[in-house]
């Protein structure tokens, strides 16, 4: 027997796993990635939002006066189809200050989210006077939770992104 036959596998040969799961598993995470953009592309459409049934979109400086003991519904439609997970976060903003609001909110088949309930469990420990409600509305993964990522979206809106912000200035009655 060649003294070589007793030492073991040649180390090529150990290697030889190694160097085809490798190639392999770029090869599915690619696929995985291309199926992942086509199912839910990473962008979603702008959003319009109408409250109480009448567009926002007509009148974007009005502020809308909300009472105690009101009821609120917000509808967030996106401009075009969408396809894939759809999520939104709410804030509310009042110059430089941002505060986190979670109201319930639903999210249908086609995207469209609505946020219904009344002024008092909407807006619950919120001071009165006037405030922005923004709702971000887009991929659940890349929603906001910065309060200055919110702030610099506030004034510009791009047409492709991962999430839009839609807002609505309205007026907390006592």
């Amino acid at each position: 027997m060649p003294p070589d036959a007793k030492a073991g596998p040649r180390p090529m040969a150990r290697k030889a796993p190694a160097v085809l799961l490798v190639p392999s598993a770029v090869v599915v995470a690619a696929v995985l990635v291309a199926l992942r953009l086509h199912i839910q592309p990473p962008t979603v459409p702008r959003y319009d939002l109408a409250i109480a049934g009448a567009p926002y979109g007509a009148d974007p400086g009005k502020e809308i006066p909300l009472t105690r003991g009101g009821r609120l519904e917000i509808d967030l439609r996106p401009e075009a189809g969408i396809t894939g997970a759809v999520g939104a976060r709410g804030f509310l903003l009042r110059g430089d200050e941002v505060r986190a609001w979670d109201p319930p909110f639903s999210v249908a088949i086609d995207g469209v989210v609505r946020i219904a309930g009344t002024v008092d469990e909407l807006f619950a420990g919120v001071p009165p006077g006037p405030w922005e409600v923004a709702v971000a509305v887009g991929r659940p993964e890349v929603l906001p939770t910065a309060p200055r990522d919110v702030l610099r979206r506030r004034s510009e809106d791009p047409v492709r992104a991962g999430w839009h912000l839609v807002h609505a200035r309205v007026r907390l009655s006592e």
